[in-house]
């Protein structure tokens, strides 16, 4: 029987950024950014295959959710890239696959030494719960994962992000390809050598699959956010079953499937401008 794995990919957690000149298109050095980024997957997907995976599906999960150069993309792999979606960083997740790899990881908003740390939508989101939980992103696609049965076995990123992830995820493989001075300044691997841990971790995570559990997920599922101002809220509350918990923040409860799809609509499609 062959071994699925899928990778969530962000940007900000990846070796040597550490500012929006990096992540954000347009900017100076974006195209060094989306570089760094497509071979830390790659290098991902090299020690996914290394320990027996059959087939590699990548989710490019940034911003606009085309960052990864597909064309120096591992040619192993499958890339889910693009926007309208049912999840954020989890598009295509089911419970055919054996294990989950999530690289380029970020702290959640307000997390000391987190390089670049934030929740979903910087300019918009100041906190997500699930079920009265605050989570990081890494986290919260752990939820979507253990919705399907599925664990996060793998995640890299800087090492408040991964401290971070631990308290949560304790037997994930951790990758540490920097360590945050402050939200813009970082002591970073040199990028062969972020490469070559990811491979190493993500070869282990997929190897010891058996002895990581998926996380529970509770059905119904609650999620909260707090947003920043208050016509965010105002927006949100505009989707049928949200409710006003406060000037700034908003609750919903419904199936995990149905709790993804609202927190996509809510967060990317009703993104403030």
């Amino acid at each position: 029987m062959g071994c699925k794995v899928f990778i969530s990919a962000d940007m900000e957690g990846t070796a040597g950024i550490v500012s929006g000149l990096q992540v954000t298109r347009g900017q100076s050095e974006y195209v060094r950014g989306r570089l760094l980024m497509t071979r830390e997957v790659s290098a991902a997907v090299e020690g996914a295959l290394s320990a027996g995976a059959t087939e590699v599906v990548v989710c490019d999960g940034h911003a606009d959710m085309q960052n990864i150069l597909p064309e120096e993309l591992h040619p192993e792999a499958r890339l889910v890239r693009g926007s309208i979606r049912n999840s954020l960083q989890m598009q295509g997740i089911d419970g055919t696959f054996d294990a989950v790899l999530i690289t380029g990881a970020h702290a959640a908003a307000g997390t000391p030494q987190g390089v670049l740390d934030h929740s979903w939508v910087g300019s918009m989101v100041h906190n997500i719960r699930i079920d009265g939980q605050t989570l990081n992103e890494a986290c919260l696609n752990a939820v979507v994962a253990g919705y399907y049965g599925v664990p996060v076995v793998m995640v890299s990123g800087d090492s408040a992000t991964i401290a971070q992830t631990k308290e949560f995820l304790p037997q994930i493989e951790g990758a540490v390809v920097k360590e945050g001075y402050s939200r813009y300044s970082a002591l970073s691997l040199h990028p062969e050598k972020a490469c070559a841990l990811i491979r190493e971790s993500a070869r282990l995570g997929v190897f010891n699959r058996g002895k990581i559990k998926p996380v529970k997920v509770k059905n119904p599922l609650s999620m909260e956010i707090d947003f920043f101002k208050t016509d965010m809220a105002d927006a949100a509350e505009l989707v049928p079953g949200v409710e006003r918990l406060s000037a700034r923040s908003i609750a919903y409860a419904a199936d995990p499937e149905t709790v993804f799809k609202v927190q996509e609509l809510i967060l990317m499609r009703l993104r403030y401008q």
